[in-house]
């Protein structure tokens, strides 16, 4: 096995202790393009002994040195192991921890999903699931030239399942996806044909669990790219490459996808068939994590609305105690303008009346005395008047300046 035949690799803690105990760890991490630290690591954290010192020495020179037992550990988080590809090519390891807890439905369905049989897929189509037979038909009605197609035939071509396969591969893989479909429904999950977003001319082949779109399929044929030599019966001046199938089989997400590899035959015989438990597994398993990841948003959502609508009620209250205090403010201006002014003109009646004591003082000094139906007394009559009007702390007398028209 290659270390990019696979973008995950699985092991139970059993199968990953013989395969320790099998080469030595440089070996080992070569096979499946990671470091030989990160072996270490992991014998360590799932409780797996190494190879002591001078156990491969031993063996070396013929000898049968004994293998350290795997120490029982029922802690269900390190029974299982899975490599996959990281962002770079170096496959890594997630570290050990417990499942998720998912929803009801779907533990039900990974339950079933793990205790079943091992999917098998036939060698000949039959009783194909209406999907793989629609699909078959309308491979069939492609492959026929046009003028040798029936009436029904040569309508506008029906959506089918994703599949771009040779001539020699379509059996096999409509038997692969009519069993894939087949254990997916088994489940309670569908294979649907939808639109694509962004090229609603197109279709994608979808799995869905619970209500979730979990994945799109697509199975293709590996091409090889073949130069051809020249021929100049054909009227080839220079050599040129051609595709040709390989007799391989790739299940990946579609074109639309990066690192959308599912599952893939490889040279040394590992086909596609070995693969589809794990994958319906992890598809169910998907189909969980959308649910959490959704929750998780939704929450996330609910608490930034929360945290919005707060923030908007304390600018609210920030504003309201602003205005509360200007108006506060202004009404104790007002007020105190009003003191300011009853003080002006307290003091300017206090004036006037000073003034006007004056005024007797200078008339008395000059005339002797003021003549009570004299000018001089109506005068003085009217001005106290005046002061009284000016004096807050005194009664008002009527004047002209306080009638209104």
């Amino acid at each position: 096995m290659q270390p990019d035949e696979y973008p995950e690799i699985t092991f139970t803690r059993e199968q990953f202790y013989e395969k320790v105990w099998s080469a030595p760890a440089a070996k080992i991490a070569k096979e499946l393009g990671c470091s030989d630290v990160l072996i270490g690591k992991i014998c360590k954290a799932y409780c797996i002994p190494k190879p002591y010192l001078g156990y491969w020495a031993k063996l070396e020179h013929g000898q049968n040195p004994p293998k350290t037992p795997l120490p029982k550990n029922d802690d269900p988080d390190i029974q299982a192991l899975t490599f996959y590809r990281s962002s770079g090519r170096e496959m890594t390891i997630a570290e050990p921890g417990p499942e998720p807890k998912y929803d009801a439905d779907i533990q039900q369905m990974l339950e079933k999903a793990r205790r079943l049989e091992p999917i098998t897929v036939a060698t000949s189509l039959r009783n194909p699931h209406p999907l793989v037979a629609a699909t078959r038909d309308q491979i069939k009605a492609d492959r026929t030239p046009f003028n040798e197609r029936l009436y029904s035939e040569r309508e506008e071509r029906r959506p089918t399942l994703s599949v771009e396969v040779g001539k020699d591969m379509t059996t096999r893989a409509l038997c692969i996806m009519d069993a894939l479909i087949k254990r997916v429904e088994r489940l309670g999950g569908s294979v649907e044909i939808k639109n694509e977003r962004w090229h609603e001319w197109k279709t994608q082949t979808i799995v869905c669990f619970g209500g979730e779109e979990v994945s799109a399929i697509r199975l293709r044929e590996k091409q090889n790219q073949i130069r051809v030599p020249s021929d100049k019966d054909r009227g080839y001046f220079s050599s040129h490459t051609e595709l040709r199938p390989s007799g391989l089989l790739i299940l990946d997400r579609g074109p639309s996808c990066l690192n959308s590899i599912l599952l893939r035959d490889t040279p040394k015989r590992r086909r596609i068939e070995d693969g589809l438990n794990d994958l319906i597994v992890d598809f169910v398993k998907q189909a969980g994590d959308l649910r959490i990841r959704r929750r998780e948003e939704e929450e996330a959502r609910r608490l930034q609305e929360e945290r919005e609508r707060i923030r908007r009620q304390q600018e609210e209250e920030v504003h309201r105690r602003r205005e509360d205090l200007v108006e506060r403010q202004k009404a104790e201006q007002a007020r105190v303008d009003e003191l300011v002014n009853h003080a002006n003109s307290w003091r300017q009646g206090q004036i006037v009346r000073e003034y006007l004591a004056a005024v007797c003082d200078m008339l008395l000094e000059r005339d002797g005395a003021i003549a009570i139906d004299g000018e001089a007394a109506q005068y003085l009559r009217w001005a106290h008047q005046q002061a009284e009007r000016l004096d807050p702390l005194r009664p008002s007398p009527p004047s002209v300046l306080d009638e209104h028209s």
